[in-house]
Parts: C-alpha cells; sequence; structure tokens
C-alpha cells in the first residue's frame, strides 16, 4: 500500500502546489482579504510541512549518544553503535545504506547491533543491503530479524544476505563476549511475531552475569524470563514515525507497551529498555519532528 501513500502525498503536493502558485500570480487581487490571506498561509504551511517531513527529514541521518549505567559503581564500558529497521525497497535503496554504513563506520563502536526490519516487503530487496558487508568492530555485528524480514517468506534469504556480509544473526540464542575480561552475554531473539523464542533465548542464563538482550520488538520485557536481562534493546516503533512537540507519536504504535514506550532509554521494572526509532520508514515515507537515528550507546557495567 506504499504507493496508496505516495499517491496521496505527490497529489497533494501538485495540486496544492498549483493553487500556491495561482495565488502568487494573482496576489494583487487578494490584498486586504484577511480571511483569503489566512487560508492560504495555512495552506502553504501545510504544503511546506508534507513536503518537508516527506522528502527532507527523512534523509537527515542524525547520530544520538545516550549513556547506560547498568550498575552503580562501573568498571568497564562497551560502546555500541545501534541501527535498524533500514527497510530497504520503494524508499530507501543502496546509496542510503551507503550512507548509513559510512556514519556508524566513523563511531569507531567497539559493536554494532541492528534489531531487525532490513527489507520492505520483498525477499529480493536484501540485494540492497551490500555495503552491509563494510561494517566490522572489535566485537563484531550483530543483527535479530524484525517483523519486516518474513514478507514474502524472505526471513532464510535476508538471514543467509546478512551472513554472507559477515553480520551474525541470532536466531534465539546467545553469545558470551569479552570487555576488559569481564564477560558481558549478548543474546538475540527472533522477531516476536514470527519465530521469536524469548525463554529459549534466555535459558541458562543467571541473574550473574551481564545480560543485553536483542530483540526487534520491545514487547519482549513481557515474557517470562527476560527479566534476567540487564538490558533490553529493541526497535520496531520507529518512534511513531511523525511526531509532535510535547505529544510524540501521533500514530498508536505496534506494540502491547503502547505509546508510553516510544523510543529512548526507558526503566521497565526491574531492567532498562532502549528503542531506537531506526533509519527509514513503513507506511507513508514521512518523518517528522522524528529523523533517522543512529545510537550510540555507551554501555557501563
Amino acid at each position: 500500500m506504499w504507493w496508496l501513500f505516495d499517491l496521496i502525498i505527490f497529489g497533494y503536493l501538485i495540486f496544492v502546489g498549483a493553487f500556491l502558485i495561482n495565488v502568487g500570480t494573482s496576489w494583487n487581487r487578494f490584498r486586504g482579504r484577511s480571511v483569503m490571506l489566512s487560508f492560504v498561509s495555512i495552506v502553504m504551511i501545510g504544503w511546506i510541512t508534507i513536503f518537508y517531513g516527506s522528502f527532507i527529514e527523512p534523509r537527515t541521518l542524525v547520530v544520538r549518544p545516550q549513556v547506560i549505567d547498568l550498575v552503580d559503581q562501573s568498571e568497564s564500558t562497551l560502546t555500541v553503535a545501534l541501527v535498524s529497521d533500514i527497510h530497504v525497497g520503494p524508499y530507501k535503496g543502496e546509496v542510503w545504506v551507503q550512507k548509513v554504513v559510512t556514519k556508524i563506520m566513523e563511531l569507531q563502536a567497539d559493536i554494532i547491533l541492528i534489531p531487525g526490519d532490513f527489507i520492505f516487503s520483498k525477499a529480493v530487496e536484501a540485494d540492497m543491503l551490500e555495503p552491509l558487508g563494510q561494517l566490522s568492530a572489535p566485537q563484531g555485528v550483530f543483527a535479530v530479524t524484525g517483523n519486516h524480514d518474513y514478507t514474502d517468506n524472505g526471513q532464510q534469504y535476508v538471514i543467509d544476505t546478512l551472513e554472507r556480509l559477515g553480520v551474525t544473526v541470532l536466531e534465539n540464542e546467545s553469545i558470551n563476549l569479552f570487555v576488559d575480561d569481564k564477560e558481558v552475554v549478548l543474546a538475540g531473539v527472533s522477531d516476536l511475531w514470527f519465530a521469536g523464542q524469548p525463554q529459549q533465548t534466555m535459558q541458562g542464563l543467571t541473574e550473574e552475569q551481564t545480560v543485553i538482550l536483542l530483540t526487534h520488538n520491545p514487547d519482549a520485557v513481557l515474557y517470562s524470563g527476560v527479566s534476567l536481562a540487564d538490558l533490553v534493546v529493541a526497535a520496531h516503533t520507529h518512534g511513531g514515525q511523525i511526531r509532535l512537540p510535547w505529544i510524540g507519536s501521533i500514530a498508536r504504535l505496534p506494540t502491547k507497551l503502547g505509546n508510553n514506550y516510544d523510543k529512548g532509554l526507558f526503566n521497565y521494572e526491574d531492567q532498562q529498555l532502549f528503542i531506537t526509532s531506526g533509519v527509514s520508514e513503513t507506511g507513508p515515507r514521512a518523518r517528522l519532528f522524528n529523523p533517522p537515528e543512529i545510537n550510540l550507546l555507551t554501555i557501563k557495567f
């Protein structure tokens, strides 16, 4: 249905733009007509907002730093470059992926995490992920699947593509990392709407371990056993894509947690939850007050 959103957006911009041009060329006729001038001003603000939200802000990539303390007295630090919801397809392609990869590599993070949604709606779109092969970090590059990666039965093609490009895909499993001789467990759960098994993912882990859980859907915190994770890193919400100041997302988020957990760092019961708003779009191509973001997490433990 992306084409329908584009039809509406382009139709609005063309027809309203033509109206504004006509008003501009006949400006003398409207002088002194306050009601008409107010109407034209509102229409112009709407046109500028839709143009900016559809074609300017979605291409404005920002890096957002975030410090996360897992303990009161930290001894070690792990820097994480977090990027998600790449959604290659009709809106963003290989050129955009290259821009994202270049920015990530400038950050020189210890580890790179990608919590899902690599494609928009077709398995073959994964071919546009080729620049991800340039990613590297001392602790590795890790990913999990998102719900869009299962459309068109594309999950295996996406996973195979990522593995070929040097990205380790965690499928309901965990690995051990060592930072300053301290063990950190990185667990990764597949998308909860399809193949995710949170209990299996956390099996065998203990409260004494430092555990980071990588998940596409932040609803993972609702599952039993996930409370063993000191930090849950998630995506999926896009931060609502379109936001308003003091209000937040104007859309209802596709999670059980709801709009109170949209983007950023949260405390959920006894654990910390970080949600990135991602770097691309689904539904309408628009973003507003919510540019594409790469997060640089400094995790202290």
